[in-house]
């Protein structure tokens, strides 16, 4: 088996990220200084014993782990021809320390951002960071994609900004796309820039420079480390609990929530924030307000009808026993429709019936109704009654109301 040596394999890497592959692989023959690794490649328990050492004791977050470990696989292949696949307790130790619990960056609420973008402040240094909030926010942006902003891709308008940029995670299909930030919101948008302008003369290049604690902004572009810690100063301000759960995706995660909230649909979420596929629009869809208060009130609507539905009778021998048993029925319905009273007086002329093709029922004694009873059979209530289960006859009367335009339907 042909052994490549090290520069045979970082040549075949493209320029761009060659560093990266180097770097990773040189730390890790720093970790196994004793394996000869022009004679062989190293064996599974080295790469066990290198990712513990990453995890628990350089403590690093399991995504990187997974970085390393396709840095090195590469290197592998291309060494040696040999993929650490091939050796699942590497994978499976990695995916073990994914079983701890990931802590996703807190959202705010937009009443939150709201109030710090309505807030007076004197000094640049509060004015860029509000700056940066509200384009992160209207943009849905990653920390990198809104640093990589540029001020020639910012337009100005009659309805606020337009903002052309770039996602961060397309790889070899890169896709431009826009968002704007408008109404007062644009304003605040626009006395940061116009300090940019009239104070720095820049109108090309990076958007965002360090704010002093006056008026005045430094010729000095914002690093990554100030940026990042936009939104625990933020959330610092506003007093709003633990601090240090704001992170700078925090942004995205709010804009992504709201846009949910508002009534977004998948597709719109996958085209805007430029996910890979609709699974990631699933915690913002199934979390937004309109789908928790929308099956919020499918539930009440079902628990308002199990509580209106009229109580069915422990036994329907009740409700049909003899003549008490109807007496009382048409006196609930009459308790709870005064108006039935007057309908019921209304069809007393004979002919109402008739024309209606309903004949009359005689009448019984000890239930002496002077409306008319249309005779009907009801297998449901007769089957409740004693009587009807011995196999007597049974003769049931019943009155059949609606209120619309007179009609009677049975």
């Amino acid at each position: 088996m042909k052994i490549y040596t090290d520069d045979e394999v970082f040549v075949q890497i493209k320029e761009k990220s060659r560093q990266a592959y180097i770097k990773s692989w040189q730390d890790f023959k720093s970790f196994c200084p004793d394996h000869e690794f022009e004679n062989g490649y190293p064996p599974e328990e080295i790469f066990i014993k290198y990712f513990n050492h990453l995890k628990l004791d350089k403590k690093m977050a399991t995504s990187s782990l997974w970085t390393h470990y396709s840095y090195l696989n590469s290197v592998m292949k291309r060494k040696y021809g040999f993929k650490m696949q091939d050796n699942p307790r590497i994978t499976m130790l990695i995916k073990g320390f994914e079983a701890e619990t990931t802590k996703k960056a807190a959202i705010f609420e937009v009443e939150d951002l709201e109030r710090f973008w309505a807030m007076k402040v004197n000094t640049a240094f509060w004015e860029v960071r509000q700056a940066v909030a509200l384009t992160a926010y209207f943009g849905g942006l990653r920390m990198i994609e809104c640093m990589n902003l540029a001020l020639e891709q910012i337009v100005r308008g009659p309805d606020g900004f337009t903002i052309t940029h770039t996602r961060a995670k397309q790889r070899s299909d890169k896709v431009t796309t826009k968002f704007m930030v408008v109404g007062v919101y644009a304003h605040v948008l626009a006395m940061y820039l116009d300090k940019v302008n009239n104070q720095l003369e820049k109108y090309k290049g990076r958007v965002w420079y360090t704010g002093k604690k006056s008026d005045s902004l430094s010729n000095q572009h914002m690093g990554k480390n100030s940026i990042s810690k936009n939104p625990h100063e933020i959330a610092s301000l506003l007093n709003l609990p633990d601090p240090a759960r704001y992170t700078f995706h925090s942004f995205r995660r709010t804009s992504a929530t709201n846009a949910a909230d508002a009534g977004a649909t998948t597709e719109q979420l996958v085209d805007f924030y430029g996910w890979k596929n609709s699974s990631m629009c699933k915690e913002y869809i199934s979390s937004s307000k309109p789908a928790i208060l929308g099956m919020a009130n499918r539930l009440s609507v079902t628990d308002k009808e199990a509580m209106t539905e009229p109580k069915i009778q422990e036994s329907n021998q009740d409700l049909f026993n003899g003549d008490t048993g109807i007496e009382n029925v048409i006196t609930t319905l009459l308790q709870e429709d005064p108006n039935l009273d007057a309908l019921i007086s209304e069809m007393e002329n004979e002919d109402m019936f008739l024309e209606a093709g309903i004949p009359l029922a005689t009448q019984q004694s000890g239930f002496n109704v002077q409306q008319g009873c249309v005779e009907a059979s009801i297998k449901q209530a007769i089957s409740a009654l004693p009587a009807a289960r011995n196999g007597a006859n049974i003769e049931l009367k019943v009155i059949v109301v609606n209120n619309m335009s007179g009609n009677i339907n049975l």
